[in-house]
């Protein structure tokens, strides 16, 4: 649903109209299932999340401003719901897109050995975040995992749009270098001209 459909969905919604709510609903669901299952210690969390979250949208759809950003309100509505059930699991956390249900759902191969590699890498990325401050690690999981795009998120952050990209940008990075230490991969040299000529 584009983002002019979806304007015009959300002020069906408010008017009452419940099959377009229902349609809301299905246009929403995947990335704010996503975005649940990245502050979520399980499948079955991050869905009781996504429910809550969408209670809240629903008691709270006569505070939204028509013409505002549907997806960056979805998420500052959603934010500390989000947090505090980060907060509580912690300790014991495992990210939900661990668990062979949220796997399972998320496209990608079908064969039992490219799924083994995928959750391992998952694991990698998972354990990884958690070596970055946990505001960038915020931006890599609502760009590169919930799939909000960079506009949500400037809206939803209340960020100008260039320091969204600057920032996503040193998240991936800070990212990508706790990934390599834990792997304990080391970037090899480029060739040096007189190596490339020799």
């Amino acid at each position: 649903m584009g983002t002019n459909d979806l304007e015009a969905t959300v002020e069906r919604c408010r008017k009452g109209d419940e099959e377009a709510w229902s349609a809301l609903v299905s246009a929403t669901m995947k990335p704010l299932y996503r975005l649940c299952a990245s502050y979520a210690p399980s499948a079955a969390i991050a869905e009781e999340l996504t429910q809550e979250i969408y209670f809240k949208l629903w008691e709270n759809l006569h505070r939204y401003n028509e013409g505002s950003n549907f997806m960056a309100w979805t998420w500052r509505v959603a934010k500390n719901l989000l947090i505090d059930a980060h907060r509580r699991s912690r300790r014991e956390r495992e990210a939900a897109w661990l668990d062979p249900e949220v796997i399972d759902r998320l496209p990608g191969s079908e064969d039992p050995h490219g799924q083994t590699e995928r959750r391992q890498r998952l694991r990698l990325i998972a354990t990884s975040l958690h070596q970055i401050d946990s505001n960038l690690a915020e931006l890599v999981l609502m760009r590169d995992f919930a799939g909000l795009t960079y506009q949500d998120m400037s809206e939803a952050l209340d960020l100008p749009l260039g320091t969204v990209k600057s920032r996503l940008n040193r998240a991936r990075l800070e990212l990508a270098t706790a990934v390599r230490r834990r792997t304990n991969i080391r970037a090899v040299p480029s060739p040096s001209a007189n190596e490339v000529g020799a």
